[in-house]
């Protein structure tokens, strides 16, 4: 039960590969973006909360259905495919390792506490633009098209509490078929490294744009960087004319990646070496091309 309580949005098992002690593999380096020194930390201890996956019924009684179900996907970073992705040349165009990596990416995007809280404030958006209304529209149109709205249910939604929005998310997160079909079609590269330099974050699954907006996985500039290992980013976007499935050196520093991954976290970064060199190598990364004051 204690086990099951500790909800890890980050899979322990991800985070093992960029543990910082590689005999037994159950400790990283935590830095926050709030201030502090970094941190050697168990992996049992980071990226965790409290029945994150485990709302309460109408009597009380949680369900851990979805952590059990989050339980049987995490032990495919068990899996010799994933093995051979963080660590060798694996073929990135084939359907069993795009189906696979697709869902893994997708699933740990779509599990992430940020994702909840937006789903949270949409819902809070959306209760306040309707209840300001005189009545509910029972007709939308789109497209040049009406579409027929069935209002019966409003005010269980207008009323949802914070288990309600939590079986909504969770709901969501069970239908990531639909951003794993995407992700697939996308254009796939993996810079490597030949040492081990790359971090990961709280926020593993990174989703950027030139103009530091999301624009949507269409868009033709948005690009997604998925750090496998210290020494493997996965690159999803949409520039079909280039090369796909092809892996690329790391011709500079690892800098701009963990720079861009460290920005787009939550609250934390997780380093496989003490972070204090991380911060270094941005730093210097910033000065020399005249971003830092």
């Amino acid at each position: 039960m204690q086990k099951m309580k500790r909800n890890h949005w980050v899979s322990q098992a991800y985070l093992r590969g960029f543990a910082a002690d590689a005999d037994t593999r159950k400790k990283i380096w935590r830095f926050s973006k709030s201030g502090g020194d970094p941190e050697l930390k168990p992996i049992e201890k980071v990226a965790v909360k409290f029945h994150l996956y485990a709302p309460r019924d109408a009597t009380g009684k949680r369900d851990y259905s979805f952590e059990q179900r989050l339980s049987r996907l995490e032990q495919w970073f068990g899996h010799p495919m994933w093995h051979k992705l963080c660590n060798e040349m694996a073929p990135l165009e084939t359907e069993t390792m795009r189906k696979f990596v697709s869902l893994l990416t997708a699933v740990m995007y779509l599990r992430n506490p940020a994702e909840f809280e937006r789903a949270k404030h949409m819902h809070r958006q959306i209760v306040d633009i309707y209840s300001q209304l005189p009545e509910l529209p029972t007709v939308l149109e789109h497209n040049g098209k009406e579409y027929k709205v069935d209002t019966s249910k409003w005010t269980e939604y207008r009323d949802a509490s914070e288990d309600d929005l939590k079986r909504y998310w969770i709901e969501n997160v069970s239908l990531a078929g639909w951003l794993a079909e995407k992700l697939m079609k996308m254009r796939w590269a993996v810079v490597f490294s030949e040492t081990p330099v790359f971090i990961t974050t709280d926020q593993p699954v990174t989703i950027v744009h030139p103009d530091l907006c999301f624009r949507g996985l269409d868009n033709p500039e948005t690009c997604i960087l998925f750090p496998l290992s210290p020494t493997r980013v996965l690159m999803m976007d949409n520039r079909h004319g280039e090369p796909d499935g092809h892996y690329f050196p790391l011709k500079t520093g690892p800098a701009s990646f963990n720079m861009t991954m460290w920005r787009n976290a939550s609250e934390h970064m997780y380093s496989h070496r003490d972070t204090d060199f991380v911060c270094a190598e941005m730093l210097e990364e910033a000065e020399r091309l005249g971003y830092a004051g």
